[in-house]
């Protein structure tokens, strides 16, 4: 990986699985994002665009169904 690179996100994908008889839910479809040491970057988007699941994954608090991401290496 690049030295210059603080985080980066490879074809991240998140599905939520169904309960219940329920559907499954896409949270995020192929996601990539580079972001660069010493820059700002403002996560935006409508509500159930997948902010909170993308910040959840790059803490490790949950998993993706596929893809990787980075955070200082």
């Amino acid at each position: 990986m690049d030295n210059n690179i603080a985080i980066k996100i490879e074809g991240l994908t998140k599905v939520y699985k169904g309960f219940w008889g329920r559907k499954k839910v896409l949270a995020l479809d192929k996601l990539n994002i580079d972001i660069q040491k010493g820059k700002i970057f403002g996560l935006l988007g409508p509500n159930g665009s997948g902010k909170t699941t993308t910040i959840k994954l790059l803490l490790g608090l949950i998993f993706p169904t596929e893809g990787r991401a980075y955070v200082l290496g």
